[in-house]
């Protein structure tokens, strides 16, 4: 009996350790790469679903109404004028008469007509500037991931803390998003994870200030580069290798002047 009790205690020892040990793995699996087949909660999956359920509707199209058009004017058929009568000559030559003197006409003298003054056209509305400005902007790359960072300051050039700044990707439906600057006028915000597929190409991108849900500057827009270059296997690219291997593409976090983090700094402007 007490054979049978051990044996029952190793097969439980052995289920409940064999199930940690894959648990373990599947986890670790997930974590280095997130979007395989088995994750429910995959980046890549819940992008998908994301851009699926936002539509965007079209814009009617504004149809020309017909030219009108209209009959033509009635044109009155010439009436014949009858030609003069034949007059039988006489054998005597009558006495003439004396015909009167014929009264002239005076000449019509013609009207002006007076022209209307040409009427002012109405004022233009001028748009009112936005309080907001792009002051500086640069960049910098990295190895880990695409991102957006910057300042924003008043109109007395101190930091300007709890403004919303909005950003996203351009041409993509829904892509909107928002940061605030913290006590001293910083924000940032992770644009792309290093870990995502979608480092491995450029991405346009848009950045704008935002005031009680209102747009307080214009949209400023910029290019960002990818985190890791798509190589095969066989470039072996280390950290003094260029990538001038023929059919190596350099790495660009380790090229200078590649845009893996956009730096944007705001600044209220003084009204003129």
């Amino acid at each position: 009996m007490a054979n049978l009790d051990n044996r029952l205690t190793t097969v439980l020892l052995s289920m409940v350790l064999g199930i940690t040990v894959l648990s373990i793995i599947c986890y670790t699996i997930i974590f280095v790469q997130p979007d395989v087949p088995f994750n429910p909660l995959s980046p890549q999956r819940a992008t998908i679903i994301a851009e699926a359920k936002t539509t965007v509707a079209p814009i009617p199209t504004l149809t020309q109404p017909p030219a009108a058009t209209w009959p033509p004017t009635w044109t009155p058929s010439p009436t014949n004028t009858p030609g003069p009568t034949k007059t039988t000559t006489e054998t005597r030559t009558p006495t003439p008469t004396k015909t009167n003197t014929s009264t002239p006409t005076n000449t019509s003298t013609s009207t002006s007509t007076r022209i209307p003054p040409t009427p002012v056209p109405p004022p233009t509305n001028t748009p009112t500037p936005f309080p907001f400005a792009v002051s500086s902007h640069s960049s910098k790359n990295n190895c880990a991931d695409v991102g957006l960072q910057g300042v924003v300051n008043d109109v007395n050039g101190l930091p300007a803390a709890n403004i919303d700044v909005e950003y996203g990707e351009l041409g993509v439906a829904g892509s909107r998003f928002k940061s605030r600057t913290d006590g001293n006028g910083r924000y940032a915000a992770q644009l792309l994870s290093g870990t995502s597929q979608s480092a491995y190409s450029n991405h346009n991108w848009f950045v704008q200030i935002s005031v009680n849900g209102q747009q307080a500057s214009d949209p400023f827009t910029f290019t960002t580069d990818p985190v890791f270059a798509r190589n095969r296997k066989g470039c072996d690219l280390t950290d003094d290798d260029t990538g001038n291997d023929a059919g190596c593409t350099p790495d660009p976090c380790r090229v200078d002047g590649t845009i893996q983090v956009k730096i944007v700094n705001w600044q209220y402007k003084v009204a003129q």
